[in-house]
């Protein structure tokens, strides 16, 4: 169940609103019958697989608890293996039986390694570093072992972010729903109390007393306007942000992503026919693709998640906005990268150590994260890219700023003005230039993309026309492209700005005339539809499915 089709509509309003009817302490079983529901979508085998880590995970934390020495470690190592034993296997087997084989094959022995024909289980690498989390944070006595099962099972299995995240950390996710069953105790008390009320006192004492109950308990006032939500905790504000944030998913996906990966999938499926301003093209393109398509997919998962009140892990604020490297991936696939920062880069010794021990914690972090996103030497050096160049950067830095007397850690300091915008582009040009390699079939046709790109531009005018000929960009294509990735700019330039004063670009929306608000969203609203309509592509798989 794809979360741009129709179905997933109808799935989600259905969930939605029964959650948000019933008593509080039982809405987490609506939640785990919903990740029943939506991970059964994708093949039986892929949920009983999902029910083997959890199982597995969910006993492994309890013994832990009570065991100490060498048995703890075993409780925490053996499913701690089971989980990631499958994700190796299903993803990385036939990856290391080739390397095997290509290794062998230098010294002349000849090896033919086994094929596995099983595709990985949707969402694996995703769900697999949640339940790490969750050993981890147990093992180190960090979180209590979740003794409820069903609310485990909803932790692993929570279905808007279970197929590509964000990678949601236990405890503040664990605490929302001890929140949950907190207010249906409270519930329950009231009516207790009530109950006594109601004998000691006239029925017009009773009428005061649950008034103002209702009131201490912090009733929804939206429930008490219509009566349709029966109980306490939903927001008509909250709900209302959530589908914003959701509709921007939807514009970044299907007007965005989705337009844009007809040309990138024509160039990169077929480089050597291409050269020139067609390649420049479709490698920057791409860009805007895979961070349309993951940032979309993001919106939409941490919309649906606020829909049931649940708010997700940030995951993207505005990278292309970044002036270093480092910065970059402070503000991409935040989730992912603060669990390599917190289980692998600081395990290792992060910069608590020596100039070449960092270098190298950093090197190993990037490439076991170029690793992560898939199964193939191009992933590899697209990590040892990042790796290389964030090294280098944070050594240019720290001697740039005792050269001029300064404290490298100063923040006071960073690049403003010109030098900010600059270093912008820099870090934009850079990151496309990455992205060659995640796109591309094999490392060979990422150097030909590369090296071929510039074929031709001591004729600008020719350079240009001709590329965009190739790829079937006519001028009416054009301008569209400009105005969609143009509204797309503005929309990330004002969240930008908003973050940078301590707010979010929907605080600063609300803030505006109901007439100007309703104003923006039935034009917004009405564009997407024209443009989809006119120019949208057919729905597809969001890229981050394939990791």
């Amino acid at each position: 169940m794809l979360f741009n089709s129709l179905s997933f509509a109808v799935f989600m309003t259905a969930v939605f609103l029964i959650y948000w009817n019933i008593p509080a302490g039982y809405r987490y079983l609506v939640v785990l019958a919903a990740n029943c529901y939506f991970y059964l979508g994708f093949g039986v085998r892929n949920f009983i697989l999902l029910c083997i880590v959890c199982v597995a995970t969910y006993l492994g934390a309890i013994f832990m608890e009570k065991c100490h020495g060498n048995l703890k470690k075993l409780c925490f190592g053996l499913p701690f293996a089971v989980s990631l034993g499958l994700l190796l296997v299903f993803k990385y087997f036939n990856f290391a039986g080739q390397v095997l084989s290509d290794t062998l094959g230098i010294f002349g022995i000849g090896f033919t390694p086994a094929v596995l024909k099983l595709a990985a289980p949707i969402g694996i690498s995703f769900y697999t570093f949640k339940v790490i989390s969750y050993m981890v944070e147990v093992y180190r006595g960090k979180l209590p072992a979740q003794r409820n099962f069903a609310k485990y099972a909803v932790y692993v299995g929570f279905f808007p972010q279970i197929a590509s995240g964000p990678i949601e950390r236990p405890a503040p996710f664990f605490e929302k729903l001890e929140h949950e069953a907190l207010s249906q105790s409270d519930e329950v008390s009231q009516e207790n109390c009530m109950e006594k009320i109601a004998a000691e006192k006239s029925s017009v004492a009773k009428k005061s007393s649950v008034a103002k109950k209702s009131m201490a308990a912090g009733t929804e006032k939206a429930s008490n306007k219509n009566g349709f939500f029966k109980y306490a905790g939903f927001s008509y504000e909250k709900a209302s942000n959530a589908l914003k944030l959701m509709g921007v998913g939807f514009f970044k996906k299907m007007i965005v992503a989705d337009l844009l990966s007809g040309y990138v999938t024509k160039v990169f499926s077929n480089v050597t026919a291409y050269d020139g301003f067609a390649l420049m093209t479709a490698a920057v393109l791409f860009s805007i693709q895979i961070y349309c398509d993951f940032a979309g997919y993001s919106d939409i998962a941490n919309g649906a998640a606020q829909l049931l009140g649940f708010n997700g892990a940030r995951n993207f604020e505005c990278p292309y906005f970044s002036s270093s490297v480092k910065e970059f991936w402070g503000r991409w696939h935040i989730s992912l990268s603060t669990w390599f920062r917190d289980y692998i880069y600081i395990p290792l010794g992060g910069s608590r150590v020596g100039s070449l021990r960092y270098a190298l914690n950093i090197m190993i972090t990037f490439m076991v994260s170029g690793l992560w996103h898939g199964a193939n030497l191009t992933f590899i050096v697209w990590g040892a890219l990042h790796g290389a160049v964030q090294v280098l950067e944070t050594f240019a830095h720290n001697a740039w700023a005792r050269l001029r007397g300064r404290d490298p850690k100063d923040k006071a300091y960073r690049k403003k003005g010109a030098a900010r915008i600059v270093s912008i582009v820099l870090v934009f040009i850079f990151a496309t230039v990455a992205w060659v390699f995640f796109e591309a079939d094999s490392v060979s046709d990422a150097l030909y993309v590369l090296t071929n790109m510039w074929h031709g531009i001591t004729s600008p005018v020719a350079y240009i026309k001709g590329g965009l000929q190739s790829i079937g960009i006519n001028s009416g294509m054009m301008i569209h492209l400009v105005l969609v990735i143009g509204m797309l700019f503005a929309y990330d330039l004002a969240a930008y700005i908003a973050t940078e004063h301590g707010s979010t670009i929907f605080e600063r929306f609300n803030r505006l005339p109901k007439v100007v608000r309703w104003l923006v969203c039935i034009v917004v609203v009405d564009l997407m539809v024209i443009w989809f309509m006119q120019y949208g592509a057919d729905s597809s798989s969001f890229v981050y499915f394939e990791f």
